[in-house]
């Protein structure tokens, strides 16, 4: 390194300058922003540019516009910067130094030059033929030779730090760049009608693209939804069979459709089609693909709410959002559209959830239940009678709803994570417990991570059938400890690991038997109570419900063969049957 030049910039320098840029933003009016886009959109050029390129150039148009607004001046010559520093004038903190460098910062024509090494990249300035000392990791996906547009702003310790977005620029827009009148101009006025010029050019006829610098890696970020090229895929389909609605109510087929779809590339390729559709003046397939939104949003937050570990929830897609909008990949008018259709529809939802002052005290009756109970070591016995005492408050409540009441029951999801890489004993009794407390279970398993159980059903049974699959965890861990306490298993030497198993698979298939009988009891006297069959009425509200999250689920068999001891299967069995009720249970409740 010469003598003299920069130290590399600590990253934190840069986030900083990046806060500084965001926190800027506030000072630009909104339809400043919509002017300058809809100059450069409205031209020849972009009117015909070919499909599959014209997201791409809304995207190019906001980014860039709300890029160089930032640095634009007023009348009176004040920039978003001036006006930052404004309302921070007596603010001398660490950001003091780093927003009057902002306020110096300009537009500059680069064209990169090899590494300096690990940490600095040199690049020169084309216009001036200045050399300019960059951090490395700003610019790692770009290749010696590039050229490039962007504000830079010289830190304290004279390295150069970008601030805002990166362009870089194919022979035809570096012609551009380069033989404007203002090129390399320092006045504020000048430099952002130089920056102007190069980016309305950008809109209408783009520039290299690099991912990770201005396109997108990894998300598509609505690349190619209106393209031409065939087949159109499953977003372009459902968008334009939502137009074809109009108004009207999507069918089933087509509800379920647009649920099987949502995830975060769809939504957020839908959003950016949204925002493209206004700017090309389509208002009926803009309200189509907010249609189309709608239902994605409220399946997320459906899965979100189901307790699948597997789905991605709204908030990782907010999260995403923009990371995109600030490195130039989405339009800002993004953000906005996706809080607002997500403040819509949580609203709708909320709203829908209140005022079940009956279904809000059974809740707090079992989780007030579960905390006296979960936390201390729990017989079968005990456990049993605790199941057979949620089941009767359940039971008490679902036949005080009227019928209208008892179809409009919320749906839940729960996930129970367990500490379990392969299927145990234990694992016999999670069907048995969903079925007993009318739920869905299903399990999910990430490669090389343990089972996770996900109970799905109306919202007081999924949390009765949690707090039962508590307790027979501490069936098995207490009944497991007597059994080994006892002499058959200490008879068993050499077997001892099959002899625990066995005791385990006996215990569980014990519980199970024990449970059917209960609830064969208990469906007959709900039969019998209400005059209406309870359990067919809840397992159809819990079957749309579960259709509503848009997932694909697969039945398989939890039983496989297994060789067990006799003696010890046996002692599993008949400590299983020890069953009494327990009245401290029923009195917790």
């Amino acid at each position: 390194m010469p003598r003299g030049a920069a130290k590399p910039s600590q990253p934190a320098d840069a986030e900083r300058i990046g806060k500084l840029v965001q926190a800027a933003r506030q000072f630009v009016p909104p339809h400043r922003a919509e002017a300058t886009m809809r100059k450069w959109l409205e031209s020849p050029e972009v009117r015909n540019i070919p499909p599959s390129r014209r997201a791409a150039a809304v995207i190019d148009a906001s980014s860039l516009s709300a890029d160089l607004l930032l640095s634009q001046p007023s009348a009176l010559g004040s920039t978003a910067f001036d006006r930052l520093a404004k309302s921070r004038a007596s603010d001398q903190g660490p950001d003091a130094p780093f927003l009057a460098a902002l306020r110096m910062a300009r537009y500059r024509l680069l064209r990169l030059e090899p590494a300096a090494g690990p940490r600095l990249r040199m690049a020169c300035d084309a216009v001036s033929g200045e050399a300019i000392c960059l951090p490395a990791y700003e610019f790692a996906a770009l290749a010696a030779g590039t050229e490039m547009f962007l504000r830079l702003v010289k830190l304290p310790d004279a390295l150069h730090c970008p601030a805002g977005l990166v362009t870089p620029l194919d022979p035809a827009a570096y012609s551009v760049a380069r033989g404007h009148g203002a090129a390399g101009a320092t006045g504020v006025f000048a430099n952002a009608r130089w920056a102007d010029a190069l980016f309305a050019h950008v809109v209408r006829h783009g520039t290299l693209e690099v991912p990770g610098i201005n396109r997108p890696e990894g998300i598509s970020f609505g690349r190619d939804f209106f393209g031409d090229a065939a087949p159109e895929s499953p977003l372009q389909s459902l968008a334009r069979r939502w137009a074809a609605i109009g108004d009207g109510a999507p069918d089933p087929d087509l509800l379920q459709s647009t649920r099987q779809q949502a995830g975060l590339h769809s939504v957020i390729d839908a959003l950016i089609a949204t925002i493209e559709a206004r700017a090309a003046r389509q208002p009926s397939l803009a309200t189509a693909l907010q249609r189309l939104l709608m239902v994605m949003l409220e399946t997320i937050l459906r899965r979100e709410r189901s307790g699948s570990g597997n789905v991605v929830t709204l908030d990782e897609i907010g999260q995403q959002i923009d990371i995109g909008v600030a490195r130039g990949h989405a339009p800002h008018g993004v953000r906005a559209l996706f809080a607002g259709l997500r403040q819509r529809m949580v609203s709708t939802s909320m709203s829908a959830d209140l005022g079940d002052q009956d279904l809000a005290r059974l809740m707090q009756r079992i989780q007030g239940l579960r905390a006296k109970t979960v936390g201390q070591g729990c017989t079968e016995q005990e456990a049993l009678a605790a199941a057979e005492k949620v089941a009767e408050l359940l039971d008490r409540y679902g036949l005080s709803l009227g019928e209208l009441d008892f179809k409009t029951q919320p749906c839940d999801g729960l996930g129970i994570q367990t500490t379990r890489k392969r299927a145990a004993p234990i694992d016999r009794c999670v069907p048995t417990i969903a079925e007993f407390f009318d739920c869905r279970v299903w399990v999910e398993q990430a490669s090389g991570e343990p089972l996770r159980y996900v109970f799905f059903g109306v919202r007081a049974d999924v949390a009765a059938a949690q707090y039962l699959y508590e307790l027979v965890e501490r069936v098995f861990d207490t009944e497991t400890n007597l059994f080994r306490a006892g002499p058959v298993y200490a008879s068993m030497a050499g077997e001892r690991r099959a002899a625990t198993t066995s005791f385990q698979v006996g215990l569980g298939n014990g519980i199970c038997d024990k449970l059917r009988a209960l609830q064969a009891a208990r469906d007959a006297y709900r039969r019998s109570a209400s005059g209406r069959d309870l359990v067919v009425a809840k397992a159809a509200i819990v079957d749309d419900e579960l259709a509503k999250l848009g997932l694909s689920l697969h039945t398989r068999s939890l039983s496989g063969n297994r060789r067990v001891l006799s003696d010890a299967y046996q002692a599993g069995q008949q400590a299983a049957e020890r069953f009494e009720y327990t009245p401290a249970i029923g009195q917790a409740a």
